[in-house]
C-alpha cells in the first residue's frame, strides 16, 4: 500500500480513533496500539520470490542488506522504493536500524578477515613452493611458450591471484601425477573460480571414498568417477533457465507471469541449443507442473547466470508461431544473426512446452 492510499483511506476516519496493528495471522485479541510511525530516508530494496508452488512473497529490506536467503536471481526481480515503516513501540525501529547497520559493519569487516586470512594463506603457499612464479612453472611443465599459452586459455592449467601476481600451483606440474588426465580434470571444472578448483583437486570427497581427486587419477575405474563428479561439481557455477511468454516479445516482459519456466545447472561450455534442451528435459526446477496451454504464438528466453554473478546473461530469443500442422520460428540471438525457420509439427500434442522442446530439438541438430 502507498501512502497516497492510506491517506485516502483515512480520510474519513474519526481523528481521536485509535490506529490498532492487526498482525498476520494473529486474532483480534492480539492487536497492539500504532505507537510509532518512521519515515526511512534512503530507499529500500524491494523483492518478489517466486516459489516452487507457484505463488509469490514480496519481501523489504534496506539495501545494504544485499540479497536475503532464498533470493534466486534466474526466477525472482527486486527494485529500489521508498518506505514508511508502523511501529508498536517507540524509538524500536530506530533502534534497530542502527543495530543493523552495526552488524553490517560487522559483517564488512568479518569478510575483510576472511579474505585476509585466505591471502595470507597463498602467500604461505608461495613460500612453501606450492605455488609457483610463471617462469618456474613454465620450465617444471616442459613446453613452449606457444603449447603453455594454450594450455591456459583452454584451462588445462590456471593461476591464482597473489598480491596482483599470477602463481600456479605445483601440483598441477608434479611428475608423479598422470599430468593427461590432470590437466583433462582441470578443462572440465574450468566453470568454477580458480580457487575453487584448487580446493576441489586436492580436498578429499565423499563421492570418491573419501579420497582427493589427486589421489583418483591413476586407476582407470577411479579416474572414470572422477570425471563423473567434476562434471557434475562444475555444473553447479553455471545455470540456464528456459523462459516462455505468451505472445511476440523482444525482451523479457515486466510483472507477466510466464507460462512456462525451466532452470537447470549446466556446464555453460556446451552448446546454447543442448543447454536449453536439457533445461526442458531435466528434473530440475520447472514450474507450472501442467497441464499447459496450447497457446499458438509465444516467445522463448534464453538466459545464463553464473555463480557469484547478479545478472543473467540473455543468449537467445525464439518467436514461435504453431499454425495448423506447421511451426515458424524465429530465432535471434545475444551475438550472431537472426534465423528463420519452417518445421512439421507432426505430434498431437500441440501444448507450449511440447512446441518448444520440438523447437530447440530441432535448432540443436541445424
Amino acid at each position: 500500500m502507498k501512502v497516497a492510499e492510506l491517506l485516502t483511506r483515512l480520510k474519513d476516519a474519526d481523528p481521536d480513533a485509535v490506529v490498532l496493528l492487526f498482525p498476520r495471522y494473529a486474532d483480534f485479541a492480539e492487536t497492539e496500539e500504532l505507537v510509532d510511525v518512521v519515515l526511512i530516508a534512503e530507499p529500500w530494496t524491494c523483492e518478489r520470490h517466486r516459489e516452487a508452488d507457484g505463488t509469490t512473497k514480496v519481501i523489504h529490506h534496506p539495501a545494504s542488506d544485499g540479497c536475503p536467503m532464498g533470493w534466486d536471481a534466474a526466477t525472482d526481480d527486486n527494485w529500489l522504493e521508498r518506505v514508511v515503516i508502523l511501529s508498536p513501540q517507540s524509538g524500536s525501529i530506530e533502534a534497530r536500524l542502527q543495530e543493523d547497520s552495526r552488524m553490517r559493519s560487522d559483517a564488512v569487516s568479518l569478510e575483510d578477515s576472511i579474505r585476509e586470512q585466505a591471502l595470507q594463506a597463498r602467500r604461505q603457499m608461495v613460500a612453501n613452493g606450492q605455488l609457483l612464479p610463471a617462469d618456474e612453472f613454465h620450465a617444471r611443465l616442459g613446453v613452449n611458450k606457444k603449447r603453455f599459452a594454450h594450455m591456459l586459455d583452454d584451462g588445462s592449467i590456471f593461476s591464482l591471484d597473489v598480491d596482483g601476481t599470477a602463481y600456479f600451483p605445483a601440483v598441477l606440474a608434479d611428475p608423479r601425477l598422470n599430468c593427461k588426465r590432470l590437466q583433462a580434470i582441470c578443462r572440465i571444472i574450468v566453470p568454477a573460480p580458480q580457487g575453487s578448483r584448487l580446493d576441489f583437486l586436492s580436498t578429499p570427497h565423499g563421492a570418491l571414498g573419501a579420497k582427493s581427486p589427486l589421489q583418483m587419477l591413476a586407476d582407470d575405474r577411479d579416474y572414470k568417477r572422477l570425471c563423473e563428479l567434476a562434471k557434475a561439481w562444475a555444473a553447479q557455477y553455471s545455470r540456464t533457465a528456459v523462459r516462455l511468454y505468451e505472445g511476440e516479445h523482444e525482451s523479457e516482459p515486466d510483472g507477466v507471469e510466464p507460462l512456462f519456466t525451466a532452470i537447470a545447472e549446466i556446464d555453460p561450455r556446451k552448446p546454447l541449443w543442448e543447454r536449453a534442451s536439457e533445461a526442458l528435459h531435466s528434473h530440475g526446477y520447472s514450474w507450472p507442473l501442467g497441464p499447459y496451454p496450447g497457446v499458438r504464438t509465444f516467445t522463448v528466453f534464453i538466459e545464463r547466470q553464473s555463480a557469484g554473478y547478479s545478472q543473467p546473461v540473455p543468449e537467445a530469443r525464439v518467436h514461435i508461431l504453431a499454425n495448423g500442422g506447421f511451426i515458424r520460428v524465429h530465432a535471434a540471438f545475444a551475438s550472431g544473426p537472426a534465423r528463420e525457420s519452417r518445421i512439421a509439427l507432426i505430434s498431437k500434442h500441440r501444448c507450449v512446452v511440447d512446441v518448444a522442446k520440438k523447437v530447440v530439438a530441432y535448432l540443436r541438430k541445424r
